[in-house]
Formats: structure tokens, sequence, C-alpha cells
């Protein structure tokens, strides 16, 4: 495991040794008193889950349901945004 020291509105990128040109950007966005931290994704073709939902998961089918649900919801509340920070 790396562990990486990050401040507020820094990033790291990550991507397949073969394919640079498709990462994904992760971004401290805030970082609370309680210790709390929160992260911004940005990547095209990803899907971003947390691991007690993924562990959930059964079949595929289910996974196809819950992530256009959680697309959804995030839309609905943030609107549709477009990935154009890598950096």
């Amino acid at each position: 495991m790396l562990l990486l020291q990050r401040h507020i509105n820094e990033s790291v990128v990550i991507h397949n040794k073969d394919d640079p040109s498709n990462c994904v950007v992760v971004r401290v966005c805030d970082v609370y008193p309680t210790g709390d931290v929160t992260l911004g994704f940005i990547g095209d073709n990803y899907t971003v889950v947390r691991t007690e939902i993924f562990n959930q998961r059964t079949t595929l089918e289910e996974s196809l349901c819950e992530e256009n649900l959680e697309l959804e919801t995030q839309e609905q509340y943030y609107g549709k945004q477009t990935n154009s920070y890598y950096g």
C-alpha cells in the first residue's frame, strides 16, 4: 500500500502503466476538524463505489441498477458535470 499526504486542493493521478492517457484523478476537497475528508474523483470510464457497497454486490444487474440510481441522485444534487480537470 502506498501512503501519501495531500492537502486541500491537491490531487493524485491513477492510471494503468500501459495507458497513462486513461486516468482517474483523486482530489482532496475538504478536511474537517473531526478528521473526515471529502474526496473528489475525476475520470472517464471509471465507476467509483464505496467499499461496503462494492462488497454487497451479488450480480452485475444489481450493480448496474445501483450505479444508475447513484448517478441520477448525484445529477439531481450537483447537476451534470464534465470531467475537464486532470491536474
